[in-house]
């Protein structure tokens, strides 16, 4: 009786130390995969034909948390950095649809759409415009 109980311990620690988490893709992804707290970094880079000006940063840090409600921005903004000089931190409403993750105030209809280029288990890649990209790292 002894032996048959512990092969059954050892199958079920087996095959539970055996499974692995899911892969996230774009195709799979879901709301609950972006939950938690993330490292981000903006970028951008001047306009082509554009002089560069050698006070001007084009990134800036901070942090992304996504909870089920919210999702609260926090951007470390300095001197010379071309997204702002302050810190700020902003909570605000999101979803995500397709390839797009959607940031809406309330009783905004609309709100700002962030293209998802690339995404797994740890990073995201996500586009603003044209020309700004936020790159997220997990915690």
């Amino acid at each position: 009786m002894k032996t048959n109980s512990i092969a059954i311990i050892l199958l079920v620690f087996t095959i539970i130390s055996c499974q692995s988490k899911k892969e996230v893709t774009l195709e799979n992804l879901e709301r609950q995969d972006l939950l938690g707290e993330w490292n981000v970094q903006w970028v951008t880079k001047p306009e082509k034909g554009q002089s560069v000006d050698p006070s001007i940063n084009y990134t800036m840090n901070g942090k992304m948390i996504f909870n089920e409600e919210k999702l609260t921005i926090n951007a470390y903004g300095y001197e010379g950095c071309i997204f702002g000089s302050d810190t700020l931190s902003h909570s605000i409403n999101w979803k995500v649809q397709g390839d797009t993750l959607s940031i809406v105030n309330d009783g905004d209809e609309f709100g700002i759409p962030y293209i998802i280029r690339e995404i797994s288990n740890e990073k995201v890649k996500l586009q603003l415009v044209e020309d700004v990209f936020l790159f997220l790292t997990k915690l």
